[in-house]
């Protein structure tokens, strides 16, 4: 009897032993794989807040000509606007990509983040969310506005909406702008 249950504990050692080192090499595996993707997450997070630093920079400059040309107009004592004003070239907003972020949110990979920089990237992208809400207001504003010359003073109005809604612009493109420098500082690092 105790030969038989010797022969079984020699059979079943090795098939555990087996079976455990299939666990740790599974598991070892999967790691890397996740290693592997929050990797990549990060690199595309990185691509993408450079792709949409690059846009917003691009139209900066317009926009404060902008904001400051219809300042300059407003407060002159002659406005007269029969049609637009040649240094007005729409209001160029752009869209801002957020693919990578959202990936990360829904694969579950930006869980394998530090939390300071989950933080972080979510601060940019909520950001950029709130310009792109008033981008968009901005636009459905200015479509909305049936007439600027429903009175003299539509001229007036029109510059003076452009002043503020240009300022606010500018405001959130330099925000945006320093958000992603910081974050891709910190992301430069890891």
């Amino acid at each position: 009897m105790r030969k038989k249950i010797g022969e079984i504990l020699v059979q079943i050692i090795p098939v555990m032993i087996g079976v455990y080192l299939g666990f740790l090499l599974s598991n070892w595996s999967e790691t890397n794989k996740r290693k592997s993707q929050t990797k990549l997450l990060r690199k595309n997070i990185r691509t993408e807040m450079k792709s949409n630093k690059s846009k917003i920079s691009e139209v900066l400059d317009y926009h404060i000509m902008l904001r400051d040309s219809s300042r300059i107009i407003q407060n002159s004592d002659n406005i007269e606007m029969v049609t637009l004003p040649p240094f007005f070239k729409g209001t160029r907003t752009v869209i801002l990509g957020n693919g990578a972020f959202d990936t990360g949110i829904q694969t579950g990979l930006i869980n394998n983040l530090k939390f300071e920089e989950i933080q972080d990237i979510n601060e940019v992208y909520t950001m950029q969310s709130a310009y792109k809400d008033f981008t968009q207001l901005i636009l459905s504003s200015l479509m909305m506005k049936i007439d600027f010359k429903e009175n003299d003073n539509g001229d007036r109005k029109f510059y003076g909406f452009l002043a503020v809604t240009m300022s606010d612009i500018v405001t959130q493109e330099k925000r945006l702008i320093e958000n992603y420098k910081k974050l891709l500082e910190e992301i430069d690092t890891e």
